[in-house]
């Protein structure tokens, strides 16, 4: 008996833990940007990475104006569900360079773009961007993972989960 209710102790802690880990991922979450070294941010500005035509692009082309680098996938359903809100930042602030660093594949993203249009670009990283989002201080590799860059390619902010506009609004109007 004492096993039993230690199982339905610790499954409830799990489901209390997974809910709460779900709700934090929707509300997003800035996080401490000090916890990301310049050998990793040099490492993502200089990764080699194709769009969907095949061309390859390096972040730090994107950093001559402030960026938002959002880390997303096809099968992520709040990286899809924040794609309209950055986009419509996107037409809102021309002084700000979008990108989306996409963990999935040329294919899946080619079938997605049918459904949900993009302006900003769309880079293939594929999955190994899970261990370089780890590298820039999302420890879990969850998705969506959006960093924010000012115009020299400085760090201002992370926010891992799904962005909320208004709060992304605010952080690019000080940018």
């Amino acid at each position: 008996m004492k096993r039993r209710n230690m199982l339905k102790m610790a499954g409830g802690l799990l489901l209390l833990l997974s809910g709460a880990r779900a709700w934090a991922l929707k509300a997003g979450s800035s996080s401490d940007i000090t916890d990301v070294s310049q050998e990793a941010l040099d490492k993502l500005f200089d990764l080699s990475v194709p769009d969907m035509s095949g061309q390859s692009h390096t972040v730090r082309e994107y950093t001559n104006k402030p960026l938002v680098l959002n880390f997303w996938a096809t099968w992520c359903p709040p990286c899809v569900k924040e794609m309209p809100d950055l986009e419509a930042l996107h037409q809102t602030y021309p002084n700000v360079n979008f990108v989306g660093f996409a963990a999935d594949t040329e294919r899946n993203m080619l079938k997605f773009e049918e459904k949900v249009k993009v302006t900003y670009p769309l880079l293939v990283a594929g999955m190994g961007s899970i261990s370089l989002m780890k590298n820039l201080g999302n420890k879990t590799g969850g998705l969506p993972f959006t960093l924010i860059f000012d115009a020299g390619g400085k760090l201002s902010h992370k926010i891992l989960g799904q962005v909320e506009k208004d709060e992304l609004e605010q952080i690019l109007k000080t940018l």
